[in-house]
């Protein structure tokens, strides 16, 4: 069963939120921390709260979804998945500025350890030979550039003698066309990653998961997380192989920056009230500038009028 809770931290007066489950709650504050520290959610209007995975295990993908390759190749899903080797599906993109990197990391970390022998299975899975990955990049404007040194900076974090396997059997797709993202959202749908684009950090929001096909494209397993199992990863393998659903498995993280001054109605609300406020302050000292000016001309005037030397009016010497 997926866990539920978020972690979040301020940075320069925005909200940064990795949120680890399925559902949105209040950050805590650290230990020795008060109530004002605590970090809260995005509202419910927040347009990125709907950034999650919806399972669809058993659900086939469209072998026909064209992509290009990080080599500049035109394929389709269908000549990719052909042959006996079960797939791990990823999202992902080059300028993601924390969750690919921890994602991938992650796999990388775990996949020299899945290629030795070990439980549940007493397999040995090594990619290229036994399993092959496909990475989607969610950016439609992914340049083969930057496609190309991403792969390239994973898989050299492979040990030496597995990375000629790992260039063979690690595929990253960008879209067909420069800017179309069709093809990118359909393969995201089938399979229940949803996922948003938000203009004002010109980032992408979106979950962390990696989705087990068998042989033939069909999903059989979800497993969450930035950390795997090197067991979960050798027996999420095994059972894509035999095309055999299992359930899911791990954490869902989800990460996002929410700015409370990105949003025109928070942000009009806010200039509106600082607006006032800075008005208030300035009537306010204004008043008191203005009643000390009267003061002090009210008691020079006094201070002429009866000075020493001078006799009242009427009085006679």
């Amino acid at each position: 069963m997926l866990g539920s809770f978020n972690i979040g931290a301020l940075a320069a007066g925005a909200l940064v939120v990795c949120a680890l489950g399925t559902a949105t709650a209040i950050a805590q504050p650290a230990a020795g921390g008060t109530p004002g520290d605590q970090i809260l959610p995005p509202p419910p209007t927040y347009k990125a709260n709907n950034v999650t995975v919806n399972e669809h295990l058993g659900a086939r993908l469209p072998l026909d979804a064209r992509f290009r390759t990080q080599d500049g190749a035109i394929v389709t899903l269908g000549e990719l998945l052909h042959g006996e080797l079960p797939t791990i599906l990823t999202f992902n993109y080059s300028d993601c500025p924390l969750l690919c990197s921890l994602q991938l990391n992650g796999l990388t970390a775990a996949m020299p350890q899945a290629a030795s022998p070990g439980p549940p299975t007493g397999n040995a899975f090594q990619i290229g030979k036994h399993y092959q990955i496909i990475t989607i990049s969610l950016e439609p404007n992914e340049t083969l550039e930057k496609l190309t040194k991403m792969r390239a900076r994973y898989i050299d974090r492979l040990p030496e003698a597995q990375r000629a396997t790992a260039r063979t059997g690690w595929t990253f797709l960008a879209a067909e066309t420069a800017g179309e993202g069709a093809a990118i959202r359909r393969i995201a749908e089938v399979v229940g990653f949803a996922y948003t684009f938000i203009p004002e950090r010109a980032e992408w929001a979106h979950p962390a998961a990696v989705i087990l096909l068998s042989t033939k494209g069909v999903v059989t397993r979800y497993v969450y997380g930035i950390d795997f199992e090197p067991a979960v990863l050798r027996e999420s393998i095994f059972k894509a192989g035999l095309a055999e659903p299992t359930s899911a498995v791990g954490f869902m993280h989800r990460c996002y920056f929410y700015d409370p001054d990105a949003s025109n109605h928070s942000r009009s609300g806010v200039l509106a009230l600082r607006i006032g406020a800075a008005g208030f302050v300035v009537l306010l000292l204004g008043g008191f500038g203005v009643f000390h000016l009267m003061r002090r001309s009210g008691r020079s005037r006094q201070a002429t009028v009866f000075s020493p030397g001078r006799r009242p009016p009427g009085e006679v010497s």
